[in-house]
């Protein structure tokens, strides 16, 4: 659930450092949070395993999770960092993350905001997200929490560790998903960065998590029909089990256990309408209210267009 919530986007922007660090730059949030910040005035170093090409206000750096060698020029000078940690979490991810963080208010690092899931916060503490969690919140930095529901980007942009919606999409007019009729307030990524943008670079925001949601829960038919609009084609929702969730957590590198688990826990968020949530947090953070997802089809449907 969300964390504290109330009237704080207030433009109270102060003093975080020159820098900040950005990883998972090249990630949904990634690449729409790091224009946001360059905007308000600060350089973003892009922290990713193949840098990007440098421009005016990103200073891109090598980065990788794994190799420790690489974390102290990643935050040395940052007053602020955004954290994400891969697609699928493992237990040694908590570690990383507090090696990361290892003396960094010390080193000066002022705020950390880091991108975690809805609900967990209820995970037990051995669950690797809540781990990070947790190694986030001992840390000695002053931090932010995002939960977001799912990403309304999922059905436009590919995803790293299964079959693309997108392409089942434009290729097949279909989209094939556990959920059934449960609802879910997917979230544009637009508004997580610009929340995200808003907790690294002002006051009040430090301590609390963020729940963004969409505005409307809807589900996979209703989505299906938004893409069918602006498309011009009829776009079917088509129901699966958890299975090919499993098998593709499988092949992309996660251990039987944590495949099972997860796959598990996502039909249950998609079809029990845990995920169908409202609240006013990116309204009350950013000032404006979250995208309609009939807003973000309109913007995205040169993805499906075959």
């Amino acid at each position: 659930m969300s964390g504290a919530t109330g009237t704080i986007g207030q433009n109270l922007e102060t003093d975080v450092g020159s820098t900040v660090l950005v990883t998972g730059p090249t990630g949904k949030v990634g690449r729409r949070l790091i224009p946001l910040l360059v905007r308000r005035g600060v350089t973003v170093r892009a922290a990713s395993r193949s840098p990007l090409p440098e421009r005016v206000g990103i200073e891109p750096v090598r980065f990788d999770w794994t190799d420790e060698s690489t974390y102290e020029t990643a935050r040395m000078g940052a007053g602020s960092m955004y954290l994400v940690v891969g697609p699928i979490p493992q237990p040694e991810h908590a570690d990383y993350v507090r090696a990361l963080l290892d003396g960094a208010a010390e080193a000066g690092v002022a705020r950390v905001v880091l991108l975690s899931t809805y609900g967990v916060d209820q995970a037990p503490p051995e669950n690797p997200l809540r781990r990070i969690e947790l190694a986030v919140e001992s840390s000695g930095v002053p931090y932010t929490i995002l939960r977001p529901a799912a990403f309304m980007q999922n059905f436009s942009e590919g995803l790293r560790w299964r079959e693309s919606l997108v392409d089942l999409i434009r290729e097949r007019d279909e989209i094939v998903a556990p959920g059934g009729a449960g609802v879910v307030s997917y979230v544009s990524t637009e508004d997580i960065a610009a929340v995200a943008a808003v907790a690294m670079t002002e006051d009040g925001h430090e301590g609390t998590a963020y729940a963004p949601f969409g505005p409307q829960p809807l589900t996979l038919t209703e989505v299906a029909e938004h893409i069918s609009w602006v498309t011009g084609r009829r776009i079917r929702y088509v129901e699966t089990d958890r299975t090919p969730i499993r098998d593709a957590l499988l092949a992309a590198g996660a251990p039987p256990e944590t495949a099972e688990h997860n796959s598990q826990v996502y039909v249950h968020a998609f079809s029990s309408g845990a995920l169908g949530v409202l609240n006013d947090d990116v309204l009350d953070v950013t000032g404006r209210p979250p995208v309609s997802f009939a807003e973000f089809a309109v913007g995205a449907a040169a993805a499906w267009r075959q």
